[in-house]
Order: structure tokens, then sequence, then C-alpha cells
């Protein structure tokens, strides 16, 4: 664990002096095999509270070449030139084709495996950061656990959390009810911030207050490990 913490300070460290960090980096300090919710979780949210910005690449860093394309006009054969029984066979003739193209190399692979994923994350972070996108959420999960909506066909469970159906369900209750509380109490801070008479220094706390519930209810969602299904809604 102490090895973790390390490494991620000195991910955060790098961030901060540079400005930005890279997909590059991030892979760097993600395992490549069985990607750790909390960890991934905790980077995210270390990148939010130090405002460190992830790109793609170091700016005025030189642009990789970009791999040359087959040449696919080429590589599609003409009926005259195909053996007749690969011929009469479409997928024997698509497997022959497709078996020209280059495929990902397995660094590529996990690479952009763990792109996504951080992706994923941060767009559902950002989007549950919107009042209004959290209270839909809300809603649609306190149907689902009321049984007012089938579980299955609104929630699309994401297999690297390693929690069960039923696991989600005995933390539903519990959950819905910290992050209502954390949306009722911001509304008074947000009542608080836009009221022109309310004292400079109350609104400097309000709003630091506010910021932090709404990445605290960001977080809550590590236990609800759902896909767009039931977050979009």
């Amino acid at each position: 664990m102490n090895q973790i913490v390390h490494d991620l300070q000195s991910l955060v460290v790098k961030g901060r002096s540079q400005g930005y960090l890279t997909y590059d980096d991030v892979n760097d300090y993600l395992p490549d095999e069985d990607v750790n919710p909390e960890k991934l979780d905790n980077l995210l949210v270390a990148l939010e509270e130090k405002g460190i910005e992830l790109v793609d690449k170091a700016p005025g860093a030189p642009s990789r070449p970009e791999p040359k394309e087959p040449d696919l006009p080429s590589l599609i054969l003409k009926p005259d030139e195909l053996p007749k029984k690969l011929n009469s066979d479409p997928i024997r003739l698509y497997l022959s084709q497709m078996s020209e193209i280059p495929l990902l190399s397995r660094r590529e692979e996990i690479s952009l495996a763990k792109k996504i994923e951080v992706t994923r994350k941060r767009f559902r972070r950002t989007l549950l950061a919107c009042n209004y996108a959290l209270r839909a959420t809300v809603a649609t999960l306190t149907q689902v656990y009321k049984g007012e909506l089938p579980f299955d066909r609104t929630i699309k469970v994401s297999l690297t959390e390693r929690l069960t159906k039923d696991q989600i369900l005995a933390r539903m209750p519990h959950n819905l009810r910290t992050i209502e509380a954390l949306i009722e109490r911001n509304e008074q801070d947000f009542t608080l911030l836009i009221r022109e008479s309310a004292p400079a220094g109350e609104r400097t706390v309000a709003r630091k207050s506010f910021l932090r519930r709404r990445r605290n209810a960001s977080s809550s969602w590590k236990s609800f490990p759902c896909g767009p299904a039931a977050s979009s809604r």
C-alpha cells in the first residue's frame, strides 16, 4: 500500500511540475493486468484536486509517425483470381483478406484498453458533477432498488469492479441516502452562493464546501459500478 501511495505522489509531483500528464504517464502507473478500480479512482481524484490536465501527448512533442495503412484495394482479389472453393465460401474469403491487415501488438492493445478505462471513468465523474445528471441517476437507481425498474435492463455491471448484483443492491440504500444528503447540502450552499447579500467570506467557504461535496458525490459511485445504461438516463 505504501508503494502505491508513493507512486501516486510521484506521479502527482510530475504532473504539477509539468502542468499536465500524458496517457502514457498514466498507463505506466496502472498495472497491465487487472487494473485496480480503487487505484484508478484515487488517481482521478488527485488529478481533479490538483488541477492536472490529462493530454494525449506532451505539448511540443514530435508527432509519432502514423503506421502505414495497407493498400486495401490491392488486398481485395477479383473473383476470377480466387480458387473456386474460396470464391464460393464468403467466410473463408473474409478471413483470407483480413489476414493481410496487420493487427495491434499486445502493448498497443493494453495501452488502448487502459486509455478507454481512464476515459470512461473521467466521463462518468464529469457527468455526475452536474446536479441534473446526478439527480436523474439517483432517481433511476432508487426505482431499481424499489423494484420499479428491472436491474439487468437498467444497470450494466462493470466486471472490473468485482461486485455482484446482490452486493450492489445491498449497498444501494446506504449510498443513496449519503448521496441525497450531499445533494441537499449542496443546494443550501448554492443558494448562499447566488445570494448577493451574503458576505464574501461565507460565500468563499460555501464554494469550497460545494466543490468538495460534488467530488465526494462523484466518488460515491465506486459502489455503483454502473455502465451507461444507468448513468446516462
